[in-house]
Order: structure tokens, then sequence, then C-alpha cells
């Protein structure tokens, strides 16, 4: 059923006028098509503004009032039933929670840690905590290759959390600043009351519900895409929140409207500087960082050049003797990783 338009208003209005619902006078009066006189029938009739008498009468206006207690009646009554077959539904699940818990073996303490091997169970589980959850949801969401996948799913628990009223936090990579998925979602999410951050390297996936529940990423088994734990040992879960506050303290806030590498590619330049120093390989580097090796490598040489370093080791001891690793910003910064660097882009090569 589609809203009625300027046309059907008009049909309803002439309808009104004549006494009856009469095609050749209509059609005449507003100047339209059969066919488009057919439509607005039709749709009149949905509404249950137009109503054919007995006897083969002409179809006569409605009064809206009217029609509006012939047509929203069934929906309503269908609503309360409904409601009231779920309300038995939830009665007759809860119900069964004492014998749940009264046939389990309390012998042995409850587990606190529960292992998810398939990543749909993973998603609902993580769905069921985000519906029971009261307070604060904090999320860790690094680059991983899936960012499309992973911010769909994160918009699909997180936002009803935000209506619920529920303070949520996210803290990206930099790198997630060029993604698109990403940026839609945290547009809709902060409008919704969100919190977003993002930070120049960051541990893997990981969310924190209440303080109470967390969900830390298991390694994928070959031929696998991976699973999770699920864990509600409070202290657990009490020593990760304070690992989230700590990065969320000098996280960069995420405007998805504006990318603002410009913000971000000092925080870059310092993290890649130590992670040279501490002769992490080029492709570790590039992963921590979230962007492909190549760029990296590009990056490297540049800072290197600044330096005057010959090796990527030399490089980072050269920018801690300097003191450029404890400051707010990287001299030299937006030479040697452009802006772009956060986003994984290669950057153009300069004309003659």
């Amino acid at each position: 059923m589609t809203e009625l338009d300027s046309t059907c208003v008009s049909v309803y209005t002439q309808a009104l006028r004549h006494g009856s619902f009469h095609e050749l006078t209509i059609m005449d009066a507003l100047g339209i098509s059969p066919a488009e006189l057919a439509r607005c029938r039709e749709e009149l009739r949905a509404l249950g503004l137009l109503s054919a008498p007995t006897g083969g009468a002409p179809l006569v206006a409605v009064h809206p009032e009217v029609a509006e207690a012939v047509v929203c009646g069934p929906i309503e009554r269908d609503i309360h039933e409904r409601k009231e077959h779920m309300a038995r539904v939830r009665g007759q699940l809860h119900a069964l929670v004492p014998v749940y818990r009264g046939s389990t073996d309390t012998s042995r303490p409850a587990q606190d840690t529960r292992t998810i091997a398939d990543p749909d169970e993973v998603r609902r589980e993580l769905a069921a905590a985000a519906r029971r959850c009261l307070h604060e949801a904090v999320v860790i969401q690094p680059g991983t290759g899936r960012d499309t996948d992973a911010a769909l799913h994160l918009r699909d628990w997180s936002l009803p959390l935000l209506r619920r009223g529920v303070r949520v936090r996210v803290l990206y990579q930099h790198a997630e600043r060029a993604n698109l998925a990403t940026r839609a979602y945290v547009v809709r999410a902060a409008e919704a009351g969100a919190e977003v951050r993002t930070s120049a390297e960051i541990c893997e996936y990981v969310v924190v519900f209440d303080r109470s529940v967390v969900f830390l990423p298991q390694a994928p088994v070959e031929g696998t895409a991976g699973g999770a734990a699920m864990v509600t040992n409070t202290t657990v879960a009490g020593f990760v929140q304070r690992r989230f506050e700590d990065v969320w303290m000098v996280g960069q806030p995420f405007e998805a409207r504006e990318a603002q590498y410009e913000k971000v590619a000092g925080d870059v330049n310092r993290t890649m500087l130590q992670l040279m120093g501490a002769g992490l390989k080029d492709e570790v580097i590039a992963r921590r960082l979230a962007i492909s090796t190549r760029t990296c490598r590009r990056y490297m040489k540049a800072a290197m050049a600044q330096l005057g370093a010959v090796s990527r080791f030399q490089a980072g001891a050269r920018a801690a003797q300097l003191g450029l690793l404890r400051g707010p910003a990287v001299v030299g910064a937006e030479a040697a990783v452009p802006a772009t660097a956060t986003a994984g882009a290669e950057p153009r090569d300069p004309g003659p």
C-alpha cells in the first residue's frame, strides 16, 4: 500500500462533491486517463475511502474516520493477538530457566569461558549479549580485511543499543578513516550518540558489555573463518575494559564526514618508527598499521631518507635519540608519511 498522491486526493474530492464515484465525470473534471483513474480507485478502496453499496450502486466516498476503523481494526487485533502469543511464549521459556539451572552439574563450578568455533553462532551470541546490555558496550575494531561485513554486523547490534540509551564507544585503527562502510556506520552511530575514536595500532577485535561479558577472537584454524571466546569472568572483563580505556585515552576523535588524515599522520609516523626500531619485518609493521606492505615500505624509505639512516633499526634508534617518539607529532610527518597513509593508499608519483 502506497501513500496517497495528489491525484488520488483529487479523485476522492470529486467523489465527495458528486456524491458517488462517477468515472466519466471525474476524468473530465481532472483530465486524467482511465488507467490513472483505475489506479486511484484501487488505492482509495485499499484504504477504505471508497465503498460499494448493495444493489450494484456506484462507489461512494467514505468518511476517513470510518475508513480508519474498517482498515485499522483488523490490524490492531492482529497486533494484540501477536503480543499475547509472544507473552505466552516468553512465560513458557522463562519457566524453564530454573529447570535448566537445576539440571546442570552443581559439583563443578560454572564455566566462565565458552569457546565458539562457528562464526555465525558467535554473531548470534554477540547479538544476544547486546540485547542484555544495560549500561555500556565498548568495541575495538581493527582493520581485518572484512571491513564491510564487520561494519554491517556492528551496525546491526549497536544501533538498537544506542536507541535504548546505552553508551557505545568504538575504537578503530586510523586506516579505517578511509573505509566507506566504516564511515557510513560511524555517521549513523554518531548521530545516535555513539563515541568513536581511532588509534595507529590496536589489538584484535574485542567487545565488552557492561564490564562483565567479553568476546575475544579465536585464531582461525586452516580452512575455517575462526570463532571467538565468550568470557563472563568479571576479573577478566575488568582487565580488558581497563586496557580499552588506556588506548581510548590516546585515541583521536573520528568525525566520519571528514576523514581528517592530517590529524593522525603524526601518530602513524611515530608508531611506524617505533616498530622499525624494534626490528620488526616490513610485513609485520604493515599489518599492525593496517596498510599494504608496498605502501608501508615506501613510507619507511621516506622516513629513513629524512633521518639519514641506512637501515630500519637505525631509523628507529635515531628517531628515539632525537626525541621524535615522545612528542605529540613527528617532525616532517607530512613529508615522511602523507595523510593518505592511514588509508592504505598508494602515494602519487611526482610529476616531471
